[in-house]
């Protein structure tokens, strides 16, 4: 099959937007998306599957809200989407109900964001937390 220059530029494009790489690129510590959640690699393992020594990758991830950790599997030329996350630390400005407005503590922004219902009593104003912005959305994870 032969494919035109102009085709192969518009999937290198599109390939860098959507920032998609195969199964066998993910290492330990990277984040990708599962059914639009965003998981961790914890570690990968290479496993041998039927009869005919087809291998495949063993995943153990885990989720940013999560404490334990449970497995996916993948063949080595599966495409997933590759995301960066970075934890930030913040101050929590205000809080009304399960809405709060918090500010990084580094580049003074503001945020608004809904409060996860298990940390909704913990929390108050002027307490820091940790948090990460995923997709123009802002995600608390936890009480500093």
């Amino acid at each position: 099959m032969k494919v035109s220059p102009a085709a192969l530029l518009i999937i290198l494009i599109l390939n860098y937007l959507i920032k998609t790489s195969t199964a066998s690129e993910l290492e330990r510590g990277n984040y990708f998306l599962i059914n639009s959640e965003p998981v961790r690699v914890l570690r990968k393992e290479v496993i041998v599957v039927g009869t005919h020594s087809h291998s495949k990758l063993k995943f153990y991830i885990q989720g940013l809200r999560e404490k334990g950790e449970r497995t996916v599997t993948f063949q080595h030329s599966d495409r997933v989407e590759k995301i960066e996350i970075m934890r930030k630390q913040g101050q929590i400005i205000s809080k009304s109900g399960n809405k709060v407005q918090l500010m990084d503590a580094v580049s003074y922004e503001t945020f608004d964001s809904n409060l996860p219902q298990e940390l909704s009593d913990d929390i108050n104003e002027g307490d820091n937390v940790t948090f990460v912005e995923l997709n123009g959305k802002v995600e608390i994870l936890d009480k500093r």
